[in-house]
């Protein structure tokens, strides 16, 4: 089939029946179920930390891909990806971090010979600075005064906002309380290197507050929708459409200020007019994610458990 490309972190083409190459969204979700009762109905959700102290998050998704036959039939993809955040500055307003990309790897059964070739980019580094609601002010490679090679970037930013969980209202929430972000997000962005574009909204909700050990966790139901944007000033080629949502609960440790994992599941669809063909192909993908975190201070076994 000819007339349908996509293309993952790479130059080179993928055609329409690899599809699920498409469906590699790295999103961090993680939750672990706590032990102990709910004991406070409000807490102060911001990111913490010193400079010299380490973060290491392990990522893992998995994806089952509903491909019709003659486009290569079911698939299964996995990623995964481990991301290194050294702290560097810390002040009341931000935090400025070193971050490494030790690890990632994809992972298509079966087999596919037009896989990208995500070699190059183990151990890139780039330095971040976030607001303490975990907001991304600024993003740069080494040596770099500003911005640069905006693909990359981007790409790099997605892992960020959805490896690196959702937005913190930066002060005191209570149980029951929600916030919501909506901003627009490259399909690039996502994965899916069509130059289409998608607006993202990601929905928030402080479900429980429960003890754990010596600390307290707090946990957070996170929605996730990608929509078509409605004046697109992407051209997607085949693409007629590009939907997708995700459920994540996250567990967030308080006193420590820091996310410590979630779990969660996700759905996409791509709606296709390939080449040749009178009718629409719709290509639906479901899966599972789950995050991890090791850091170089001590934590509380009950927090991981």
């Amino acid at each position: 089939m000819t007339g349908t490309t996509v293309r993952f972190m790479s130059d080179r083409p993928v055609a329409a029946g690899r599809l699920c190459l498409l469906v590699v969204m790295t999103g961090f979700t993680l939750a672990i179920g706590p032990r102990e009762g709910s004991t406070q109905e409000s807490v102060r959700l911001e990111l913490g930390g010193a400079p010299g102290e380490w973060l290491q998050y392990t990522h893992r998704s998995d994806l089952v891909v509903s491909l019709p036959t003659d486009l290569g039939g079911p698939a299964t993809t996995r990623t995964t990806i481990r991301l290194h955040h050294l702290f560097d500055t810390v002040s009341d307003d931000a935090i400025g971090y070193i971050s490494t990309l030790e690890e990632i790897s994809l992972d298509v059964r079966p087999t596919q010979d037009e896989l990208p070739d995500l070699s190059g980019l183990r151990g890139l580094e780039f330095y971040h600075t976030a607001t303490r609601a975990g907001r991304t002010v600024s993003l740069r490679l080494p040596g770099q005064a500003s911005e640069a090679d905006p693909g990359l970037l981007e790409q790099v930013e997605n892992w960020l906002s959805q490896l690196g969980f959702p937005p913190l209202p930066g002060g005191v929430a209570r149980v029951g309380e929600e916030w919501s972000e909506t901003m627009p997000v490259p399909a690039a962005a996502l994965g899916l290197a069509v130059d289409y574009d998608v607006v993202q909204t990601r929905e928030v909700r402080l479900t429980e507050i429960r003890s754990a050990g010596s600390s307290t966790v707090a946990l957070l139901a996170v929605t996730t929708t990608w929509e078509p944007a409605p004046d697109a000033s992407g051209a997607g080629g085949s693409v007629v459409s590009l939907r997708g949502s995700s459920e994540q609960t996250v567990r967030f440790d308080v006193r420590r200020g820091r996310f410590l994992g979630s779990t969660g599941v996700r759905e996409l669809e791509l709606v296709l007019m390939p080449e040749g063909r009178a009718q629409y192909v719709a290509v639906n993908a479901t899966g599972r994610q789950v995050t991890g975190l090791t850091a170089s201070s001590d934590v509380d076994t009950q927090l991981r458990e």
